[in-house]
């Protein structure tokens, strides 16, 4: 299992990450390294999204025998995933 939490530039932002930042998008987005369910929790109060992701190709931090057991890779490809501009909101 991989916990990984995106937090915007600014308040305002959260709103657009809300509406573009699925979990179906995450898991398509990683398929290549999480093989379970992905599960989004909003955190508006601190204006942040946080993703739990199971099924860690690998198995996680405590049993996997891969270089980067904390998975900050995973988070670098996660923020480097391309985000869908919702319409009117150019």
């Amino acid at each position: 299992m991989a916990t990984l939490t995106v937090v915007p530039h600014d308040d305002a932002t959260y709103p657009l990450l809300v509406a573009v930042l699925t979990p179906q998008l995450v898991r398509t987005g990683l398929s290549r390294w999480v093989g379970g369910e992905v599960t989004r929790y909003e955190l508006p109060r601190v204006s942040c999204l946080q993703f739990v992701c199971t099924g860690i190709h690998g198995g996680g931090v405590t049993v996997s025998t891969q270089l980067d057991t904390h998975g900050k890779s995973l988070s670098s490809r996660l923020l480097a995933l391309e985000l869908p501009l919702p319409p009117g909101s150019r």
